[in-house]
């Protein structure tokens, strides 16, 4: 019998395939304020882990372990390099939630572009002449920015094309070839294309190199009125110069942000206090039907794990290991 350790509450058919795989004896940490005990986690043959943070010194004395499955895309929270150094292949569950995390990025561009929030709150609250404030925009005939082209970034470009906008993109790692097949102007220097730019959605993983790399300097070179979007990762956006930009030079335009450096949010944030912020709690790729596909490709990993099976597509640390 296999112990595995489920660390996050996974869709209910992502559970009823552990409780019938008959080799699995599943134990489930919910309560994501619940601390995890050692004793699971060095007991472990396979880990999968939803939220919360596994370090090397958590995963130090686990003899048994041969998988730690990732219910989702992102592995910062998880020690990938010494995890690589043992063996221990660390799976995604690739692009199963892209659709969801597009519709939110494109949900929060026209909300925030058509003043959603506002106009509603000014209805509620009897100010019916808020429509002569024009105040809404269009976005059609706009120039959109995707930094970053990969399987989030093209689902975004399918529905921009929806609206009539110019899409460019920076993605070095796609060719002007695959770029243009997806109707993407390919640039090559995205910091010189800022001060033309009305929308700015951001589509990158969070790296050394990636972290607040949205900073001060391109605030203050995009266009005042531009809108920023981020559904990716937390810590690429710089929040304090952000806070600063949306209000003071680009009043005038707006942020819509999924994710945040550090969550949940504290709720004395000044990011909190601005009217042209549109939030939500890191929920883009949480659509039910996303949910239900992310916690069945991270079960189906650790099966195909023990089986010698794995889809190299889904290993994270596929490079690693060949090292």
């Amino acid at each position: 019998m296999k112990n595995v350790l489920v660390i996050g509450q996974i869709h209910a058919s992502a559970q009823q395939m552990l409780a019938a795989a008959t080799d699995i004896k599943a134990h489930m940490i919910t309560d994501p304020g619940a601390s995890v005990p050692a004793e699971q986690i060095n007991q472990a043959d396979a880990i999968l882990i939803r939220y919360g943070v596994l370090t090397e010194a958590d995963l130090a004395d686990t003899p048994n372990l041969k998988l730690v499955s990732r219910h989702g895309v992102g592995c910062d929270n998880l020690p990938v390099s010494s995890l690589s150094e043992r063996g221990i292949p660390v799976t995604i569950v690739g692009p199963v939630n892209a659709v969801s995390v597009a519709e939110q990025t494109i949900a929060m561009l026209l909300a925030l572009s058509k003043q959603i929030g506002q106009y509603d709150a000014a209805v509620r609250n009897g100010n019916w002449n808020i429509r002569d404030t024009l105040a809404v925009r269009e976005i059609a005939n706009k120039k959109v920015l995707l930094l970053g082209l990969g399987r989030i970034g093209r689902e975004v470009a399918r529905r921009l094309q929806a609206f009539d906008m110019q899409i460019m993109a920076f993605d070095p790692f796609v060719s002007e070839q695959e770029a243009q097949d997806l109707g993407v102007t390919k640039v090559h220097d995205w910091h010189e294309v800022l001060g033309e730019v009305d929308v700015l959605s951001i589509h990158l993983p969070f790296t050394a190199k990636t972290q607040n790399i949205i900073d001060a300097e391109v605030f203050n070179t995009i266009k005042p009125s531009a809108i920023i979007l981020n559904a990716a990762r937390g810590g690429l956006i710089d929040e304090e110069a952000l806070c600063h930009a949306l209000g003071n030079r680009m009043k005038s335009g707006g942020a819509g942000i999924d994710t945040f450096a550090s969550e949940p949010v504290p709720t004395d944030s000044p990011l909190l206090n601005l009217p042209n912020l549109l939030t939500s709690p890191h929920s883009a790729a949480l659509s039910e039907e996303a949910a239900q596909r992310m916690g069945e490709v991270a079960v189906q990993n650790i099966i195909d794990g023990f089986n010698d099976q794995l889809k190299p597509e889904l290993i994270f640390n596929r490079q690693g290991l060949s090292k």
